[in-house]
Formats: C-alpha cells, structure tokens, sequence
C-alpha cells in the first residue's frame, strides 16, 4: 500500500514522473529538440553543427533524436557553436524549462512573449562582436527605459 505522500507526489507531478528514468529520457529528448530547434534558427546544417564540434554528424542526428544523452561539456560546445545560453538548450515548449518554469532574465516576464523577445534580444545582443557596438546598443536600449521619475511626472503612476 502505498502512503499518502506518494500519491500526493505522483499526483502532483503527473504519471509520467512516477519513473525517473522516463523523465531522464524525456529531458534528453526535450533537449534534443532544442538543440535542432537553435541549430535550424541559426540556419547550421547538421554537418554544419557537427564539423564544428569535431563529430560525426550521426552523432548530432542522435543527440537531438534522444537516442544519446548529451554531456555537460558537449552542451557547452553546442551553446557557444550556436552562439547562445546554455540555458537555452533546456527550453521546452514556450520559452518554459523542461520543469515547468519559465525560463526569464526577470520576474516581470511571466508571459511567454516577452520571455520569447528578452531570449530574442540576448541572442542579438551576444552575436554582436564589436565591443563598441555592443556600448552603443546598450546605451540605445537604456535610452528607452521608462525611468520612475518619467513616469511619476507624466501621471502614468500614481502614488
């Protein structure tokens, strides 16, 4: 028989965490899918993404398959091959982690489209090799930021 914990844990969870091999499984093949997912958005080839990581492109065909688990250290090359966090890589559907939590810079941005523009302007932002150029676009987006001030004085906040 089983406890009331279980049940608790099992219902709150969903079946499908009642193995956690299967949730293994389903992690590596949810990164998978990311991996393809950022290596097509980035218009890289399979052989593409392969060549530079030094493997043989059945071996990208497997990791985003979930055939084969991916190592730590070979997520970090991917991440810096398509040019993004690697935190990226752990994205399910809509800009949430596989857990269920939405993967976001700040606590402001629960919904999935700003969490999709704030990954969007991270992905432009570290793809910008002249440091110059990277002072001037955070200078133009500082530039845009409603300040507390601005916004008191307008009447847009009231106190």
């Amino acid at each position: 028989m089983r406890s009331s914990r279980e049940n608790t844990r099992e219902f709150s969870r969903g079946p499908e965490f009642k193995d956690p091999r299967k949730r293994s499984r389903m992690l590596d093949a949810e990164v998978g899918q990311s991996i393809r997912y950022h290596r097509k958005r980035a218009k890289m080839t399979l052989m593409g993404l392969a060549d530079r990581l030094g493997i043989a492109y059945q071996q990208v065909q497997k990791y985003e398959t979930g055939v084969n688990r991916v190592g730590a250290g070979r997520i970090m090359e991917i991440a810096e091959v398509l040019q993004i966090p690697v935190a990226f890589l752990f994205e399910a559907n809509n800009g949430e982690a596989a857990d269920g939590v939405v993967l976001s810079a700040s606590p402001q941005c629960a919904d999935v489209e700003t969490a999709a523009q704030q990954r969007q302007l991270l992905t432009w932002f570290l793809r910008i090799s002249n440091p110059e150029k990277r002072k001037m676009a955070v200078s133009y987006v500082g530039s845009l930021v409603e300040r507390r001030d601005d916004r008191t004085s307008e009447g847009i906040e009231s106190a």
